[in-house]
């Protein structure tokens, strides 16, 4: 199978407090998967609401300070006063953002909101990956890949953000390449 090859930005310079067990960032600290669901409470219309994480958190304390982030990564992915509902097309789109925390430490936000294959209305996902590493057109890169799995089935996409987390980000101008299969495309 033929090998996709992701190149990262060369000026992306892994921040000062990267893991130096690993040497280098990971490439994101987690995926989340944030959808649109009817309000509960009888209350009209649809609420954005994460359906996945990966990877989940662990202690308590970091639990605190996820769910404050995560609160603010759903409106980033579906923003209030916009009005969200199933939909029969709609063409991704890829954004991001920034988020600051107490201490002025700054992760970014990467979205990409899409549409799944099906059939009649269905409601939009965007998928958000939170990272250290500045650098929009490798994770533009990334989400072509997700949104190809996706299409497919939400399964797909897993194995390759296990993968690609188990990465550690290159050296810049340098380029890693993350082997994933895809059923009818075979290993890339």
């Amino acid at each position: 199978g033929e090998k996709k090859v992701l190149s990262p930005c060369t000026d992306a310079l892994p921040p000062p407090d990267c893991n130096p067990s690993l040497g280098r960032p990971p490439f994101f600290e987690y995926l989340v998967v944030v959808s649109v669901r009817k309000r509960t409470g009888g209350d009209e219309g649809y609420e954005p609401q994460i359906i996945y994480q990966f990877p989940k958190s662990c202690s308590q304390s970091q639990r605190r300070d996820e769910e404050t982030c995560l609160k603010a990564i759903t409106l980033f992915c579906f923003p209030e006063g916009v009005t969200w509902a199933p939909l029969t097309e709609y063409r991704s789109e890829t954004f991001s953002f920034v988020l600051t925390e107490i201490d002025g430490s700054r992760r970014n936000g990467y979205c990409r909101r899409l549409l799944p294959l099906g059939k009649g209305a269905r409601p939009p996902e965007a998928y958000c990956i939170i990272s250290t590493l500045a650098c929009f057109s490798l994770f533009s890169k990334i989400f072509d890949e997700v949104e190809k799995r996706r299409q497919i089935s939400m399964a797909m996409i897993y194995p390759f953000m296990q993968s690609l987390r188990e990465t550690a980000f290159p050296a810049p101008g340098k380029t890693v390449t993350i082997k994933s299969f895809i059923p009818e495309s075979g290993t890339e």
